[in-house]
């Protein structure tokens, strides 16, 4: 991915192309049954470890 180059390792910041990139894979994510994508990967955005954890607390709640 040409446009992480040069930035912070392993994270991608978002631009057009990274967000065209995540609107293809969000809806490939949406299409899964009993599959929740979350946290850094999953939004396909960085997150301080404690915005991380609170993401996936309000992903799972309610889940039986």
């Amino acid at each position: 991915m040409q446009s992480c180059k040069n930035q912070m390792q392993n994270y991608c910041f978002r631009n057009e192309e990274n967000g065209a990139l995540y609107a293809k894979y969000k809806d490939l994510a949406e299409r899964e049954k009993n599959v929740i994508f979350g946290g850094r990967l999953g939004e396909y955005k960085y997150y301080d470890m404690d915005k991380a954890i609170l993401s996936a607390l309000e992903k799972t709640e309610g889940i039986k």
